[in-house]
């Protein structure tokens, strides 16, 4: 999936799981923003594909490939490769406790754990949040995600989605974290406590999410480089048909004129 999705993702799981904090408002507001940054980290790896990788990354460790062809490998650091695997994600947590404990000259044994745990929860979930969706993705070169790395298995790469112009499940995704951001504030306000309907909500967003994931008409799998431009521009072209039909044409319109204002794929 597209890089704004994967990271609305990760705020709307931090949306739902920064109310069940009990610490002050800059702890929650962390948990939030980390989630959100654990939605989009995976994709790191796509700096492979940066026309300035070759002259940067490729020369200063003297790399046998180019960046294009780094980026569609099976190498640790190609694209879903170690960044979109569980490790790392476990790895974010570790840099995150390091980083906000140690500087704050913290002693681990009077760390509040159960408190502190929200955050790691967050921050792993929406981390995998990023790559179930990508896991729906076609199967192309890399078969679907290292998800257990440092194993040789790839996960997923169903095919059930295109890469992106996936209008529908964008607008879900934004909908879920917006509702859960504006009932915080409100209930904020009037002093109403939201975390449990805050769940619901995203309960019903990953309802709707599967239920637009698996009624599309439109199977988008193919494997492999033969014939991947004729396959890309036809897919490409099915997909924006399938989203125009299901928005419909005034919020089709609305969220392509939105998808070509934005510098990156959407």
């Amino acid at each position: 999936m597209d890089i704004l999705s994967h990271t609305f993702s990760g705020l709307a799981v931090g949306a739902t799981l920064m109310p069940f904090s009990k610490q002050g408002l800059k702890s929650k507001l962390a948990i939030l923003l980390l989630s959100g940054f654990a939605g989009f980290l995976p994709d790191v790896d796509a700096i492979s594909y940066w026309s300035g990788f070759d002259s940067t990354f490729g020369e200063w460790f003297n790399l046998d490939s180019s960046g294009v062809k780094v980026y569609h490998d099976k190498r640790w650091f190609s694209h879903h490769g170690l960044f979109h695997s569980l490790l790392m994600a476990f790895i974010l947590c570790g840099v995150i406790f390091l980083v906000s404990n140690l500087f704050r000259h913290k002693q681990i044994k009077q760390l509040n754990w159960k408190q502190e745990s929200i955050l790691y929860i967050s921050v792993l979930f929406a981390f995998n949040t990023h790559l179930l969706e990508d896991m729906i993705t076609p199967e192309f070169v890399w078969g679907g995600v290292a998800y257990l790395f440092p194993s040789e298995d790839y996960w997923g790469g169903t095919g059930e989605i295109w890469w992106w112009n996936n209008y529908d499940l964008f607008l879900i995704i934004f909908l879920t974290f917006t509702i859960n951001i504006f009932a915080l504030i409100i209930c904020r306000v009037v002093r109403l406590k939201w975390k449990w309907f805050g769940v619901g909500v995203f309960c019903v967003g990953v309802f709707f999410f599967f239920f637009q994931l698996k009624t599309r008409p439109i199977f988008f799998q193919y494997k492999g480089f033969s014939g991947h431009h004729a396959i890309w521009e036809t897919n490409e072209r099915l997909s924006k048909e399938v989203q125009k039909e299901i928005l419909g044409g005034d919020v089709y319109e609305f969220m392509e004129k939105l998808d070509n204002e934005i510098p990156f794929w959407f």
